[in-house]
């Protein structure tokens, strides 16, 4: 029977830059995904209503709304398709607009807003 004397590694050796969760999406596009998913989930009514309409589960909605939260590309696919925009805009934050209502997507002149 033989011994190890020393720590055997089996692992396939991975690139130095590059990580198990790495997004794909730059910083500023995961701060305008997390925008978006605010925003729909005020408009919608709460996080498990968007998470069935999204079809994700409702911890993929809350986790993307957390300030440390990292949105996916695909989730940013998803919330483009429910939102009618095109992904680039909600990925460049074009979507929604500044000043946008979350309750009926007005702009700043909505009379629901205080």
């Amino acid at each position: 029977m033989t011994i190890l004397t020393k720590r055997e590694v089996w692992a396939k050796p991975r690139l130095s830059n590059e990580t198990r969760r790495a997004s794909d999406l730059t910083p500023d596009e995961q701060a305008n995904v997390r925008l978006a998913v605010r925003f729909l989930r005020t408009r919608v009514g709460g996080s498990a209503k968007l998470a069935a309409i999204l079809k994700v589960k409702t911890k993929v909605v809350e986790k993307a709304c957390a300030v440390r939260g990292r949105p996916s590309a695909g989730l940013a696919i998803r919330v483009a398709r429910v939102a009618g925009a095109s992904v680039e805009e909600v990925l460049s934050g074009a979507w929604p607009a500044a000043g946008a209502c979350p309750h009926c997507g007005r702009g700043a002149k909505c009379p629901g807003s205080v």
